[in-house]
């Protein structure tokens, strides 16, 4: 355990598991309630508008997002932009379409650097002592 920055205010404190120092994990709680009765409320909602209809920053409601805390009976309920395209999308961080678009490209990757190793096992290097 070590000391470090707040990410939120910047205010040095003790590493724990929330990553944040005690003052704004307790406003991060009082937000996640505040988030809770919004979503029970509308139901299923974008980043964006529960920022509108809370206040909430859309990055602390990424941030709960991504680490389970706005989850309710298994379901997501909250909607974010896919990192590529900006779909909407409930989990992960690519949407399908996106992601299948990478593996395709991975895939191409791995042929073409397999190609070039099958091309270089035939090459041989020799030394010679003087």
């Amino acid at each position: 355990m070590g000391v470090k920055n707040c990410p939120e205010c910047g205010k040095l404190f003790m590493e724990n598991p929330s990553g944040l120092c005690p003052a704004c994990y307790k406003q991060e709680e009082i937000y996640e309630h505040k988030i809770g009765e919004y979503l029970r409320e509308f139901g299923k909602s974008s980043v964006e508008e529960i920022h509108k209809a809370t206040g909430v920053k859309e990055k602390v409601i990424l941030r709960m997002l991504k680490s389970g805390r706005l989850f309710a009976e298994g379901q997501n309920l909250v909607n974010y932009p896919c990192d590529m395209c900006g779909a909407p999308i409930y989990e992960g961080r690519l949407c399908s379409k996106c992601g299948s678009d990478f593996t395709k490209q991975v895939k191409e990757v791995w042929k073409t650097d397999e190609r070039s190793v099958d091309s270089q096992r035939g090459v041989r290097m020799y030394t010679k002592d003087k």
